[in-house]
Parts: C-alpha cells; structure tokens; sequence
C-alpha cells in the first residue's frame, strides 16, 4: 500500500495504463490509491525482507472507516475466524445398584405421630386417672379392715396398683398397626437386600405420584419389576371358592386393589409392566400362595422364587428402568 499523488501531469496517460496494470485498485479518495500487489512485486517484498515472518493482521480496513460509518465487510477474514470452544465433557451419573431408601420409615413415622397424639390425649386424662387409682385403693383398704383382713394396707396397694395398671397408657390398634406395618417391612427388605449381588435393584419406602399413599419397596432386576407390599400378620389367608382373598374375617379387596393400582401407576410411569406382590410375614398362606385379580399372595419365605428367575430384562433395561425410579420418585418420609 502507498500514496500515489501525480508530480508531473505532463506525463501521458500510458504511464498511468501502466500503474493500473500493477494491481487492481481497491480503495480511492481524497489522493490515497490502495491497490493489490502482482505476484512478482509481492516475491520482490518478500525477498527484500527474508528474516520478517508474515503475520495475519486481519481485513486492515478498519482505520480506512470514518467514525459514525459502520463498515460493510466482515472484520476477520474468511478462514481466520477462532475455533469455537470444545465442549466440556459431561460426567456420567453413576450407575444406580443395590439397595436405596429406608424400609419402614414412613410407618413408623406416622405410629410415632400417633402415639404422641395419643399419649397428649392421655395425659390431659390423669385429672381424673390418678384420682380413682387413689379411691380404688382407699376403698379396698377400708373394705380389708372391715372384714379383719391381716395386712389391710397391703391389699390397699395391691389393688390400686391393679387399677392404675388397667388404666395405663397404652397406644390404640391403629397406632400399633402402623408399628407392625414398619417391622414387615424390615423384615421384607433384609430379604430383597441379598437380591444386589443378582443385579438387583432395591428402592424403599418410595411416595406415590400426585398420592398420599406410598408403596413399600419397588424391585427392579433380570426377571422383571415389581412392586411389594409387606404384612405383618397373624393368622391365616386363605381364598373361598369365589375367588376372593381373606385374613382370617377380613376380605383384601381394598388391599389387593391398592397394590394394583400402584402397580399399573408405575408401569406408565416407567415404561414396562409392573407385577404386583404382597409379601405377607407371620401369618399362614393356603397353598403357599395365592393369586387374585391379577395380584399374587405369597408368604414371605417363598418371595424370592415369586420373583421369578426367567431373563426378561437386559442389564441395560435394568440401568435405565432404575435411573428413572429414582429420577421420578421421592422418598416417602
């Protein structure tokens, strides 16, 4: 680039014919000419000037652009644009294996809940508790005496310790049916927890979407999955001859509808079928097992081979199928 002002306008135009020839003009105004150099004039500059290395300054023409004139070409020359930056690598969530949750915690959550309601409801009561254990053994005493009963006091004793004995705080059935609740399913899950070395996967004590409700442990592995509802029992189950499923008096309509409901809930939340088990300790199974409505009984020895031992899902299928459970579905308490 250089500036090319005419000394002698005496010349004629064929030396001008002859400055065009030596490149082609790219910009022009106010006396300044910046053309392109030929090939033989950039050899001579570069033989002129062999211990210089080339640098790659850009387009150049930014000085050349008055102030409040936004320039028309790119800045940066095609090919000289920085390579984008490389992603980051992501790292990969760990595999979900084994067993996760806490069996029975929501269950003994709500016992210890309703215990302490209950205990508050009891205690407001000694106004009148404590009272009648004091009469009941001032009354026995004064019977004693009256009868010449050796040792008057210490039937007086006796029997008010006996009334405040029958008058003890003691939680309701209800209550104790949410403690028996938590301790079938801890016996449920050391069961399921020897499952891990089978490739197995455990989940405890999980919330049901959009419910109150919570299912006691979802199995995920080889054979299948399945969702398993714990009992702690006493007495029989048996099925009569019209299908239904009783404990000892009680049918297990709502029982058996409850555990396919959760089932068919978790199949489309996962994708794949969900077999539903109620997994029943203490209490005698007719058969060793039943099945009803799609929901099959069985007792708590015989769980491991109700699960199954057919290869129905890949390892692949049980990663992803687990990621999701955890994914999608929270802890119960």
């Amino acid at each position: 680039m250089g500036q090319h002002p005419n000394p002698d306008p005496d010349k004629d135009e064929d030396e001008d014919d002859d400055l065009e020839e030596l490149g082609t003009p790219f910009y022009q105004g106010n006396g300044l000419s910046v053309r392109a150099l030929t090939a033989e004039e950039l050899q001579q500059f570069l033989d002129a000037h062999p211990d210089q290395p080339a640098q790659l300054l850009g387009s150049g023409w930014a000085a050349l652009d008055p102030p409040d004139h936004p320039p028309t070409f790119p800045r940066t020359p095609p090919g000289a644009e920085p390579a984008p930056p490389s992603p980051q690598p992501m790292l990969a969530a760990p595999p979900v294996t084994g067993s996760l949750g806490h069996p029975g915690r929501s269950a003994r959550t709500q016992y210890r809940r309703r215990r302490a309601a209950e205990l508050t409801a009891w205690t407001h009561s000694l106004t009148w508790r404590a009272p009648l254990v004091a009469a009941a053994g001032l009354v026995a005493g004064a019977l004693a005496a009256q009868t010449g009963l050796p040792r008057a006091g210490l039937a007086s004793l006796a029997i008010a310790a006996l009334v405040g004995w029958r008058l003890r705080f003691r939680p309701s059935s209800q209550a104790r049916a949410w403690q028996r609740g938590a301790q079938g399913e801890r016996h449920t899950a050391r069961l399921l927890d020897r499952l891990g070395r089978d490739g197995y996967v455990v989940f405890h004590d999980l919330a049901m979407p959009d419910s109150t409700a919570n299912l006691d442990h979802l199995v995920v592995g080889p054979s299948g999955v399945f969702v398993i509802d714990s009992k702690q029992w006493s007495g029989q189950v048996h099925q009569s001859s019209d299908g239904l499923i009783w404990h000892n008096h009680y049918r297990l309509d709502r029982t058996l509808a409850s555990i396919r409901w959760q089932a068919e809930t978790l199949g489309r939340l996962l994708g794949v079928p969900v077999a539903p088990l109620v997994c029943v300790h203490g209490a005698h199974i007719q058969h060793g097992g039943l099945r009803a409505h799609g929901v099959a009984v069985v007792p708590a020895t015989r769980l491991r081979s109700a699960l199954g031992s057919d290869q129905m899902l890949s390892d692949a299928d049980i990663e992803r199928y687990a990621a999701t459970a955890r994914m999608r579905l929270r802890p119960a308490a």
